[in-house]
């Protein structure tokens, strides 16, 4: 059979230059349309797309799998309808579908609840004998222990970074966290550092960029794959947990020895009580100055993520996080809006309430409002979001940031520039 597997970056309609800029850093990257298509048996032929440039309704094909998130999902269910108009077969996946499959399986043929790479191959060997289901849950079917996913070797080599993936799943189920809350989500499970090294041997660009939910989960594991790492010379950018982050600095050190550039650590929010009732277990707001220096101390930079609009936030929050963001001498940093993703807690708990304010999902972008916060407006939501967004990616801090990060090295200061040009030309005046 002739397959299309669609990557999220053919559902996101950006402009020719941002679109260069997003393709060459290849930072969304469609590994799990990668992923998807590695799975596959050789004997079909497969096509993978990663833009919506050559997007073309009548080609023919048996089948189209579209893999995507929340935030995506209205632009997925558009291109679904359009194939199915048009003859195809449409097979749906990701967080958005195991968390609302009814939905998802009024605009295609079958729908995959949880592990795309494992229901995929399933859901092939019924469509060749013409047995297609609606519906395949992971949960009905044996999943094995480790990651069956790999890298599917399509041409890369326009891009900058290269991306890869040892790990999958967290544990921690941070209340606002769709990944970690779907099904299977929480489910840790790791690749064979073999099978990463290999992958790495073939993947041509210098920089990579874990796309793990946190490379500190395990650090037994980490460790040993940061030290097969050290002869191949690569760069990479990986995400970790603060409470390992302020105290394993052997893990830091064997990071900067493997090539590790950034490290991305979700702070989320300077309020303790917000931390504790969201369930972000590995966070104590005294230990993040420590994570800071800790990382800086083996050169390599910091970004940092905050979100805002949780019950406990005041506006006052602006000022108080405005204030200790600069005491921690953050290398860049990404600031969102709560989003209550379908398939949370939180998203449960705030429907329970009536508190939902539309189920517009391409709202559903971190950059928007869609529920009533609790202790201010929606209106001052916005504002204070737009206000310290704007403020910490002026141009001025960003020059003062990108040249305070030359002291760690070439590759971070690199690094920094990237992420503080990525900060800039996606501030909130184009959302809000």
């Amino acid at each position: 059979m002739k397959l299309l597997i669609l990557g999220e970056n053919c559902l996101i309609n950006l402009s020719s230059f941002n679109r260069s800029i997003f393709t060459t850093f290849s930072l969304i990257a469609s590994i799990y349309a990668r992923q998807i298509a590695a799975v596959t048996p050789k004997k079909h032929t497969v096509i993978v797309l990663e833009n919506n440039e050559n997007i073309n309704y009548n080609e023919e094909y048996d089948c189209v799998h579209i893999h995507f998130k929340t935030g995506l999902a209205k632009e997925a269910y558009k291109m679904a309808d359009e194939y199915r108009k048009a003859g195809k077969i449409v097979i749906l996946s990701g967080t958005h579908t195991t968390a609302l499959p009814e939905e998802a399986k009024t605009h295609a043929d079958s729908v995959l609840i949880g592990s795309a790479e494992h229901l995929w191959p399933i859901a092939l060997k019924d469509l060749e004998k013409g047995k297609l289901k609606p519906i395949y849950d992971s949960k009905n079917y044996n999943k094995p222990d480790t990651l069956i996913t790999k890298n599917f070797e399509i041409p890369t080599n326009q891009t900058i970074i290269g991306i890869i993936e040892a790990t999958r799943g967290c544990p921690y189920k941070c209340d606002f966290c769709q990944e970690s809350n779907v099904q299977s989500g929480s489910i840790f499970q790791v690749r064979p550092i073999e099978e990463i090294i290999k992958d790495i041997k073939k993947i041509p660009q210098k920089f990579l960029f874990f796309c793990d939910a946190s490379l500190t989960i395990d650090t037994t594991y980490t460790k040993k794959l940061f030290r097969k790492m050290k002869p191949f010379h690569k760069k990479f950018i990986c995400e970790g947990n603060a409470d390992v982050l302020a105290k394993d600095e052997e893990l830091l050190k064997l990071a900067y020895e493997a090539g590790c550039i950034e490290w991305t650590v979700g702070f989320e929010s300077f309020s303790q009580q917000t931390l504790v009732d969201i369930n972000k277990k590995t966070n104590t707001i005294e230990e993040f100055a420590k994570v800071v220096k800790n990382i800086h101390k083996y050169k390599m930079a910091v970004l940092g993520n905050f979100i805002f609009g949780f019950d406990q936030d005041t506006p006052n929050i602006f000022q108080l996080t405005r204030d200790n963001i600069k005491k921690l001498g953050l290398d860049s940093a990404r600031f969102a809006i709560l989003t209550p993703y379908p398939g949370t807690p939180l998203f449960n708990k705030m429907e329970k309430e009536s508190r939902i304010t539309t189920y517009d999902w391409s709202k559903y972008n971190r950059k928007n409002v869609v529920f009533k916060p609790k202790n201010m407006t929606v209106e001052e939501l916005k504002i204070g979001f737009k206000k310290i967004s704007e403020d910490f990616n002026s141009i001025s801090n960003l020059i003062y940031r990108d040249i305070r990060s030359l002291k760690y090295g070439i590759y971070p200061f690199l690094s920094t520039v990237e992420r503080n040009i990525e900060s800039y030309l996606n501030r909130p005046k184009k959302w809000l």
